[in-house]
């Protein structure tokens, strides 16, 4: 497990990776630094799902934590980002950036614990999808999925910016995927009912463009899938608003 931490103060730095250590306590969890947002970019556009979390410092020089959230949202957008700043008036900004939490400085040590706590609960409470790449193993949300196609033993899990081929039956996967999110729309795709962009009657259109054949026999069960979908993340939506 990979945890990023991008701050351009060298000291900060040394200290957070040192609390970071004595929390995890193990070999496999290695903390990646970074001076600039620059630098974080270009390493996790290379491997958008290699990191657990990130932890950002807002202000630094170049483009700031802000602005270097923003363009990590476009790699993956459900990666955890920790804000670390003084400024507690930039939490509202933050938040519309989708931040996991934000921890003032000098970050206190329960604090910190408190938010890895949460940060691993969260982790288990989502669905992954085991990948391995260049040697290493990833773990992909499986709400970043397009859609999935079936090519006879392999499987191709389309994100927006990148496919991953894996060995592995559509039948085996199936059953791991949540079935409010997920719809098998012919005996070779599997679509994510909450990246759909449109629906024809015979086509289906994904965000991403790509039109997907849909088979006649299960024209009718996609449309009430899409229905229900809508009808969940609109629930969700309101309840979101009266909290």
């Amino acid at each position: 497990m990979k945890i990023a931490v991008c701050d351009d103060d060298l000291i900060f730095q040394r200290q957070i990776k040192e609390e970071l250590d004595q929390y995890y306590q193990s070999l496999d969890v290695l903390i990646e630094a970074f001076s600039s947002g620059e630098t974080l970019l270009e390493t996790v556009c290379a491997d958008p799902y290699g990191f657990f979390c990130v932890f950002m410092d807002i202000e630094m020089p170049g483009i700031d934590g802000m602005e270097t959230t923003r363009r990590l949202r476009k790699l993956n957008r459900n990666l955890p980002v920790i804000f670390l700043t003084s400024h507690r008036d930039l939490a509202i900004e933050g938040y519309e950036l989708n931040a996991f939490r934000f921890l003032a400085k000098p970050v206190e040590h329960d604090r910190l614990c408190r938010t890895l706590a949460a940060l691993e609960a969260e982790r288990r409470r989502q669905v992954r999808i085991s990948i391995t790449k260049d040697g290493r193993e990833l773990f992909l949300p499986v709400e970043d999925l397009l859609y999935i196609k079936s090519e006879n033993i392999y499987l191709s899990l389309i994100t927006q910016d990148h496919t991953y081929l894996i060995r592995k039956k559509l039948k085996d996967l199936l059953p791991l995927l949540p079935p409010s999110m997920f719809c098998q729309i012919h005996r070779s795709y599997v679509v994510n009912l909450h990246r759909v962009f449109s629906y024809s009657g015979k086509d289906l259109v994904m965000e991403d463009q790509t039109v997907l054949p849909v088979s006649r026999n299960r024209r009718e069960s996609l449309k009430e899938a899409l229905i229900r979908s809508m009808a969940g993340k609109a629930s969700w939506e309101i309840q979101e608003d009266r909290l």
